[in-house]
């Protein structure tokens, strides 16, 4: 019997396990919200069991990301895309810090002036 992952249940649990660490979620809390063991979350991390289309989609909006974060490649093969990973982690933790640096902003004026200057800086940049 082949002990070894699936190379896409692999990619999958590869990118779960990111994103819940990213998150600071653990793997006991993430296991409790799904009602599966801890033990079995990590044989889904690690490739070694498939994840129910059920479960994929619940732990896509406990983890807030479209289900084909899961998915997605940068390419057509079925290897990670490491640089791709990096480039949304870090896309995020810009967006949760300026969502945290702008909630502590009581005025709405102010807050929405904030929001469009780093809108409009973040449009320049992609030219």
């Amino acid at each position: 019997m082949d002990k070894r992952p699936d190379a896409i249940d692999a990619e999958v649990g590869l990118r779960i396990r990111l994103r819940r660490k990213e998150l600071s979620i653990t793997r006991d809390v993430l296991a409790e919200k799904l009602r599966i063991s801890p033990q079995e979350l990590k044989k889904c991390e690690y490739g070694f069991e498939k994840i129910s289309a059920g479960h994929l989609l619940h732990i896509s909006e406990i983890l807030d990301v479209p289900i084909m974060f899961f998915f997605e490649s940068a390419s057509d093969d079925v290897s990670p895309s490491r640089e791709a990973l990096a480039n949304f982690r870090l896309a995020n933790h810009h967006k949760a810090v300026l969502r945290t640096a702008l909630s502590g902003i009581e005025d709405k004026r102010l807050r929405a002036k904030i929001l469009s200057f780093v809108q409009s800086s973040e449009t320049g940049n992609e030219h």
